[in-house]
């Protein structure tokens, strides 16, 4: 079927249409892809799967996807967090792969017929709303070196697309679950609630009587917790090189030709001139840097520590003295000028010199919840016996006026204000907005009537909370039949979602799958593409 097709070529070559397909179709090689590496060496694999070699133009393609769709999103896209996306992208590459092997083993066939239906109908092949077989060879043979490897691309690709159609049609979503989700979609509260942080309450607790009596005494009493402590956060105390540095950005692209290149070569020195007369380094950061994340802040970097930069620029962060500027440094993503502030050397503290902080941050937290708490339950009994928010929470400026005695509830030298969560339904549990993870107070929010406190003091990350339902919506069940099918939709897609996950997982588990993290890194490119 597939000699037929190509045998019944047309004549003419549409050139737009070219254009657009190579667009598509092309592994892209622009920013993103092997573009965001360093240019040095050349792969031919970027992970091994049971012994098979995924090719690095599938990582590349999957990453650029990736990165334009986060740029289109609007968000930026650092160093740290283009690792990040490699690494989505190794794991999405590693998957398909570990799909494709699985539908073979199954016996899933994709025919001729199948490969050539599906190419004659991709819009990107035709032309004037006919398939082109000229536009086609032309376009396949420039982006993939010939039309049978594109083909055999196509098979790999419609037969994962059966063998994940197989696996999701094994979702099942039932009555009564779409009943369920409706429910908990239309089940609504809003509550009013004080927070009492435990942030505030360490000030509190530092300040009393005897503070550092109470530390030494608490080391002795509680040498077993503190060495725990110790054993449960070696990264605090087993510290490694870190430095603080600013830097300068002239960009220019990895791909750009020799003129734009010299440039920015020619730019970055004339900058790097500048500083070396003795002007400001964040001054001038802040003229001249093309790194919209840091030039507000004079290209200042914070902290950071091995492998959360580019290569070449960790290397030269990590050589420089504070107050020492480097030479121009290259990376994929042009020149850079570094000054480091601040180097933080490796350190490893022991147990017996920890002991005393570690005691300070365990007492702090102690007495912090103690005393935190023990205000949540002295508010929460004003408001038991029939007192409003605004009477046992009254802000500083509503106090003045009033009789003595309607005074603020503070902790820490600060006045705790009360707040609302808004609007938030049944279907978020066990998530409160603006609280956060709480599954005992959700539970009882749910429970409550409008107007009703809620009965206890809830323990969060951040401190101890009291809450009255200040709304309550309860699902008018007569809606139900009229939004069902959009709900069971919604429901079969993530039980579809959640059973693919499982099986690719149970799937890697079972593999031998080897990472080439070199890509991952940002360190090499794919190796040129053997043509036919």
């Amino acid at each position: 079927m597939l000699d037929t097709m190509r045998a019944n070529s047309r004549s003419v070559l549409t050139y737009v249409l070219f254009g657009i397909i190579i667009i598509v179709f092309v592994v892209s090689f622009g920013p993103g892809s092997k573009g965001c590496g360093t240019g040095g060496r050349t792969e031919t694999w970027v992970a091994k799967v049971n012994g098979a070699a995924v090719a690095p133009s599938e990582f590349d393609q999957q990453f650029s996807q990736l990165l334009r769709i986060y740029r289109q999103q609007g968000g930026e896209v650092n160093g740290p967090f283009q690792m990040r996306l490699r690494q989505m992208a190794m794991d999405q590459v590693i998957q398909r792969e570990l799909a494709q092997q699985e539908a073979r083993k199954q016996g899933i066939v994709v025919s001729d017929e199948e490969v050539a239906s599906a190419i004659k109908a991709l819009p990107g092949f035709q032309s004037n709303g006919q398939f082109d077989m000229e536009l086609y060879k032309s376009a396949v043979s420039s982006a993939y070196g010939s039309p049978g490897k594109f083909e055999e691309l196509m098979r790999r690709d419609l037969g994962y697309q059966k063998m994940m159609s197989l696996l999701r049609e094994t979702a099942k979503v039932t009555g009564d679950e779409v009943k369920e989700a409706w429910l908990a979609d239309h089940d609504r509260a809003a509550l009013e609630f004080a927070r009492f942080p435990l942030a505030l309450a360490r000030v509190d607790a530092k300040a009393s009587s005897g503070w550092e009596a109470q530390v030494k005494d608490f080391v002795v009493r509680s040498g077993a917790r503190i060495e725990q402590y110790y054993k449960e956060n070696p990264a605090r105390f087993d510290k490694k090189k870190r430095v603080r540095a600013r830097h300068i950005l002239v960009k220019v692209d990895e791909k750009a030709g020799a003129t734009e290149q010299d440039a920015a070569k020619k730019e970055i020195d004339a900058i790097a001139d500048r500083v070396k007369k003795g002007e400001d380094f964040a001054r001038v950061a802040t003229e001249t840097s093309d790194d919209p994340g840091s030039k507000e802040r004079g290209g200042d970097l914070g902290f950071f520590g091995a492998g959360m930069m580019a290569k070449a620029f960790e290397e030269a962060a990590f050589k420089l003295t504070p107050s020492e500027v480097s030479a121009p440094v290259k990376t994929q993503f042009g020149w850079h000028l570094i000054k480091v502030e601040e180097v933080q050397e490796p350190e490893k503290v022991p147990l017996e010199k920890a002991k005393p902080d570690i005691a300070r941050e365990l007492l702090e937290t102690d007495l912090a919840k103690k005393l935190a708490t023990q205000k949540a339950e002295e508010a929460l009994t004003r408001l038991r016996s029939g007192e409003s928010f605004a009477e046992v929470f009254p802000v500083e400026e509503e106090v003045k006026g009033k009789k003595k005695g309607a005074e603020p509830v503070k902790m820490g030298g600060q006045i705790v204000k009360p707040d609302e969560t808004g609007s938030f339904t049944a279907s978020s549990s066990p998530n409160v907005p603006r609280i956060g993870p709480a599954p005992d107070l959700f539970a009882d929010a749910m429970k409550a009537a409008a107007g009703q406190v809620l009965p206890g003091v809830y323990e969060t990350t951040s401190g101890p909370v009291v809450a009255r339902a200040k709304e309550r919506e309860r699902p008018d069940e007569a809606k139900f039949s009229e939004m069902k099918s959009e709900v069971e939709t919604r429901l079969r897609l993530s039980r579809e979602s959640e059973i693919e996950r499982a099986w690719v997982g149970d799937l890697r588990k079972r593999s031998k799958v080897v990472e080439n993290k070199a890509f991952v890194l940002g360190e090499v490119r794919a190796a040129p593409v053997e043509l036919d």
